[in-house]
């Protein structure tokens, strides 16, 4: 269970690095539904940081699916920021 548990983390912390990249290094305060700074930002805290803890947050609260026409592959409203 602990090895799992280590590669869901660095997966996730990947993932935070990711999306911070994308945002350019932006942290996530402008999300919808980011539930507030889990740090107080400081030189030592680094905005995927709270990429990640944002991503739990929003994995640990249900969500209605997004609204997409069959057949309609293009991106959700979501991810085309």
């Amino acid at each position: 269970m602990s090895h799992t548990y280590d590669l869901t983390e660095k997966a996730l912390e990947k993932a935070a690095k990711l999306i911070c990249s994308l945002k350019c290094g932006l942290c996530p305060i402008r999300e919808p539904d980011f539930s507030g700074c889990p740090f107080a930002c400081t030189e030592d805290i680094r905005p995927w940081q709270c990429w990640v803890r944002h991503l739990k947050d929003r994995s640990a609260t249900p969500h209605p699916p997004e609204k997409t026409r069959p057949g309609d592959h293009s991106r959700p409203a979501a991810l085309a920021r």
